[in-house]
């Protein structure tokens, strides 16, 4: 019904959909809101020009750190200790300064920002260890310098002075624990996460630290054992034991000749010496021997001295051998430590020549060919022969002890020596004995872990002669995972070859060919080899050109041994392959220990020279499964 009055029509609704956005422009439009976003916005943006900006300087400041560390190397190298203080004070700053300038709150804050989080952990991790590096392993080193410098450790008139090794002991333990506390966070970065750039410094510097450890970890050795070996704490007694490996063992060669040293407060004497052959043989066994042992090398092991070293144990062999010297003379013997004329030849780098009785110059270039060939053609009686390597060995002896000796270069000798294994040392204590364990002087089995398959491969002569000396042999050894259980298989070839001349049976003389004394043709080789496979693992096989190969197969405090004998004319080879199942690893990398041979062709091998092992390449349709 129409009243009479008029209502306006109402305004139009806003349309529902454009409502919101209509909403949301006025709120992004809001004073406060653009200021908000204005802070957070500077915010982000000055921490990302701090960050790179800091990193750029770090970056720079561990550039500028090489060139230092570089100075310090080559001066403590040349005995310029007051130069290596002031480049270690050089590099302590520039890794301090990278070290601050990725540590502070920013930097670690931005570190829990996905994808650059974690390459900035990385980049204050290497910082941080470059300094921790610097700062307590390099500065406190160069500064006990005087204490520790190699040249001051030769002996002079038959003494060492041990105080400064004893001073510097808490230096370099402290030293020692803070480089492998910085090897071991570099070593916890993952660069599989990282940039490019940032994985490759890493890696860098991952690379330059094993590269340093052994020789952090040996001058944290030496400083700690040769006080005490050198009587320090008391008079040692040691047995030096010179290998001929000229006749094969597996440690190195057959025991020539023994002398007793004697130590007391650093003053080292020539007490005795006795050719192998007049100790013992025995009966009955002086020491105990496994039956294990036993089982492999014969009973021989524990009544000759020449065989005391069949085993490749050497703390086995050598506890043995100074069982046999006691037996024999009496006294009491602390160690036992091996050399032979190859380590001769480098220790004489180091003395110069020396002047035998018999006229010979004894030198670096012909101690080995001098004294593991000549001789033999010199001399046809076996005390003759002695006779003339106890006159070498006293010569030596005589000249390190006068002094005037560069120590560094007779350290450096026996370093090398012991790298590849032809020094090897034993101590009957035990505190001493625990630091031997981790290096290659200790001449222990191989050991493996999860990740890793310890390998053995070791020669000992059957021949009854000195054919070594033309003996060649190479080893090569692969790994891969052929089964369905992700046990690796290892498969280990050992090369040898008789490189003797082809008259030899009758061009050498009878001393060196054997005669045919143990049914060996006079100029052949005969070779018994023993490989040992991972701990807990299995024998697979043992093959040549395809067939399988006569073996003897035992176990040797759990680790898989396959025993085969290899006999060779002049001129031939012989290839022999093992088939290992790593039972307790988990990956297939390998490390391969064998036997310090000589090349087989008269040449002097270099004293730190190890016998390369050359990778295989596994062929699992090949692989005993």
């Amino acid at each position: 019904m129409a009243t009479g009055l008029t209502v306006p029509d109402a305004p139009p609704r806003p349309d529902s959909a454009a409502q919101p956005t209509a909403r949301r422009r006025r709120r992004l439009t809001h004073p406060a809101g653009i200021t908000v976003l204005s802070v957070i916005g500077f915010v982000l943006l000055f921490a990302i020009v701090w960050i790179g900006v800091r990193g750029f300087l770090a970056q720079r400041a561990l550039n500028d750190a090489v060139p230092a560390a570089e100075r310090v190397t080559s001066a403590v190298g040349s005995g310029d200790l007051a130069t290596a203080g002031r480049a270690a004070d050089e590099l302590r700053q520039r890794t301090g300064d990278a070290a601050a300038l990725t540590s502070d709150p920013i930097w670690m804050t931005a570190e829990g920002v996905p994808w650059i989080g974690p390459n900035l952990t990385a980049v204050r991790t290497a910082a941080a260890a470059s300094n921790t590096v610097a700062a307590r392993v390099v500065k406190p080193l160069v500064a006990a310098g005087g204490a520790i410098d190699l040249r001051g450790l030769a002996v002079t008139n038959g003494h060492m002075e041990l105080a400064p090794l004893v001073a510097a002991q808490p230096t370099v333990a402290k030293a020692a624990t803070a480089f492998a506390a910085a090897r071991a966070s570099v070593a916890s970065i993952d660069t599989g996460a990282l940039v490019n750039p940032v994985a490759g410094g890493i890696d860098r510097l991952h690379g330059v630290l094993d590269k340093a450890a052994p020789s952090v970890q040996a001058l944290g050795n030496a400083v700690r054992l040769l006080p005490s070996m050198l009587g320090a704490g008391g008079p040692r007694d040691y047995l030096l034991v010179a290998q001929n490996p000229a006749e094969l063992r597996s440690t190195g060669g057959l025991i020539g000749a023994v002398a007793l040293i004697h130590a007391d407060g650093g003053a080292v004497s020539l007490q005795r010496q006795s050719a192998g052959t007049a100790i013992g043989p025995w009966e009955a066994p002086v020491a105990d021997v496994p039956l294990a042992t036993q089982g492999l090398y014969g009973p021989l092991v524990g009544r000759y001295l020449q065989d005391a070293n069949l085993t490749p144990d050497f703390p086995l062999a050598a506890a043995t051998a100074a069982r046999m010297w006691t037996t024999a003379y009496g006294g009491s013997v602390d160690g036992v430590i091996t050399v032979d004329p190859v380590v001769l030849s480098g220790l004489l780098k180091a003395t110069g020549p020396v002047t035998l009785p018999s006229g010979d110059r004894l030198t670096s270039s012909n101690a080995v060919k001098l004294l593991l060939s000549d001789v033999y053609r010199r001399y046809a009686e076996p005390a003759q022969q002695d006779a003339f390597f106890a006159s070498a060995a006293t010569a030596v002896f005589d000249r390190m002890s006068a002094g005037g000796v560069d120590g560094k270069k007779l350290l450096s000798a026996f370093a090398a020596a012991g790298q590849s294994r032809r020094v090897l040392i034993w101590s009957a204590h035990g505190s001493d004995q625990k630091v031997l364990a981790g290096t290659t002087l200790a001449g222990a089995l191989p050991r493996s872990n999860l990740s890793s398959a310890g390998i053995g491969v070791y020669f000992n002569d059957a021949t009854g002669s000195k054919m070594d000396y033309y003996l060649g042999s190479s080893v090569a050894a692969g790994s891969a995972v052929c089964r369905a259980d992700g046990k690796p298989s290892t498969v280990v070839s050992v090369t040898l070859t008789n490189r003797a001349p082809a008259d030899a049976g009758a061009s050498l003389p009878r001393y060196v060919t054997g005669g045919g004394t143990y049914g060996v043709t006079p100029g052949n080789i005969r070779t018994r080899v023993a490989v040992y496979g991972p701990s807990g693992g299995l024998l697979a096989a043992t093959q040549s050109d395809g067939a399988d190969y006569a073996t003897v197969a035992g176990v040797d405090t759990s680790r898989p041994v396959s025993l085969f004998t290899v006999e060779l004319a002049p001129g031939q080879s012989k290839t022999v392959s093992v088939q290992f199942l790593n039972v307790s690893q988990t990956a297939a990398n390998l490390d391969v220990v064998t036997t310090p041979t000589l090349p087989g062709d008269g040449s002097t091998p270099d004293v730190g020279a190890q016998k390369a092992v050359a990778p295989i390449v596994v062929q699992c349709s090949s692989v005993v499964k």
